[in-house]
């Protein structure tokens, strides 16, 4: 075996063999779904984490057509002036890369994963840890008897485009479910725009040199791009096996609750800020209204005893 093999491939693979060969029934879909649920799981501090810093970047896009503006094109000032604001509001440009350095690996090593375990029974022998091998379902596996259905109907070793028998239905439809909620994944990270208005009619005024809103321009060039990844995502779930087709949909499905349950808790803890601020502010223009009749009477006195001295 190879170190990637070590390190990320035998890991995953004896972690989803032995959901497997515990669960009742020995379906390798549930097995797959319980798989996927405990990886998000395990990325919820990295998600909560993205979500902030997305939500932020969002509500200081008019900050930063504003340093566009002073900058006037001096692109070093831009750059010195956009990294003292990242600073201020705790924001880091590259932080939203981290989840998906995550993912990637993890996918790449279950499609490794799926490829072994439903090609090759072999494979199960070779890469399942020793003391794993006694488990009944792993031993049932192991001697070639293994359930590569989701809910004992579709056959996750098929792909949604068969080559010369047409559609594999199940999974074509699993790849629709796939694509949907990827859109409406990323629809629910897209800001919520205070009129709609058209892409075509802001490049217009654009053109024209009325100035525009950039952050209004932005949000509406991500949500045309919310379309994209949907699409892809539909292309590459036909000709995916069908466990990662499952690993997609339950992957989706569950970041959208995270996301929703994330961005819920940022508001809220944007509100105790919000309000603590407002108390600071409050209390320390009080204490200056106390001090200032206090500072009064100081000067009199001393104004007083020095005509007495004269």
């Amino acid at each position: 075996m190879s170190i990637f093999d070590l390190i990320l491939i035998q890991p995953i693979f004896n972690i989803l063999v032995f959901i497997y060969g515990i669960i009742p029934g020995h379906d390798f879909g549930v097995a797959l779904i319980i798989f996927t649920v405990i990886v998000r799981l395990a990325m919820w501090p990295l998600v909560k984490k993205q979500l902030h810093q997305t939500k932020v970047m969002r509500q200081i896009q008019p900050e930063l057509a504003k340093i566009k503006q002073k900058a006037k094109g001096n692109k070093q000032l831009e750059s010195q002036l956009m990294l003292e604001l990242y600073r201020e509001r705790g924001v880091n440009p590259f932080g939203q890369i981290g989840l998906l350095l995550v993912q990637l690996p993890v996918f790449i090593s279950l499609f490794s994963v799926v490829r072994l375990i439903t090609e090759n029974h072999a494979n199960i022998t070779k890469y399942t840890y020793s003391f794993l091998q006694g488990i009944p379902g792993i031993q049932d596996a192991i001697h070639g008897q293994l359930n590569h259905y989701l809910f004992g109907i579709i056959d996750l070793s098929q792909r949604a485009t068969q080559a010369g028998s047409g559609i594999y239905w199940p999974l074509f439809v699993l790849a629709v479910v796939a694509a949907g909620l990827q859109y409406f994944q990323s629809k629910q990270l897209l800001p919520k725009p205070k009129e709609k208005r058209r892409l075509r009619d802001m490049l217009k005024e654009q053109a024209s040199g009325k100035q525009i809103d950039q952050a209004e321009m932005s949000a509406l060039m991500t949500g045309k791009m919310s379309f994209l990844f949907p699409a892809l995502t539909f292309l590459i779930g036909m000709y995916l096996d069908g466990a990662l087709v499952v690993y997609l949909v339950v992957g989706s499905t569950v970041a959208i609750f995270q996301q929703g349950r994330a961005l819920r808790q940022d508001e809220t803890d944007l509100e105790k800020i919000s309000e603590k601020t407002k108390t600071k502010v409050k209390n320390a223009k009080a204490a200056e209204v106390v001090a200032e009749p206090v500072a009064k009477p100081k000067k009199k006195a001393s104004q007083s005893s020095k005509k007495k001295r004269s």
